[in-house]
């Protein structure tokens, strides 16, 4: 049985490509934008999160229950992931600022209505 966790990330990746497919049918207007945008800035403030508890897992993981099939010691594998997890949430930061930027700025764009 997987962890909670790893089931919950896998049905968020899941989202994530049935959105990445959804996106070769039409482009999508400022409006809209702004409501995809205003998700990824919830998504990405969410991760750091995520990684934190990652990397404090592989920190407290028990080496001994480990083994890496390149033949090396385990402790190996586990500390150059959680180095590139904290790697990982210090480029966060930069992007979900942008991407509250553009959230921000879509916020100001309504959909004309045209009346026949």
């Amino acid at each position: 049985m997987s962890h909670p966790v790893a089931r919950d990330v896998e049905r968020a990746a899941e989202a994530l490509r049935d959105a990445c497919h959804a996106s070769h049918h039409g482009l999508v207007d400022g409006p809209g934008a702004f409501a995809v945008v205003g998700n990824l800035v919830e998504l990405t403030g969410r991760l750091p999160q995520l990684l934190d508890y990652l990397a404090r897992s592989l920190r407290r993981a028990e080496v001994a229950a480990h083994y890496d099939d390149r033949g090396r010691d385990p402790a190996e594998a586990l500390d150059r992931a959680d180095d590139a997890l904290v790697e990982a949430h210090r480029h966060l930061g930069p992007l979900h600022d942008q991407l509250t930027t553009a959230h921000n700025q879509l916020g100001h764009l309504g959909r004309l209505i045209t009346e026949d």
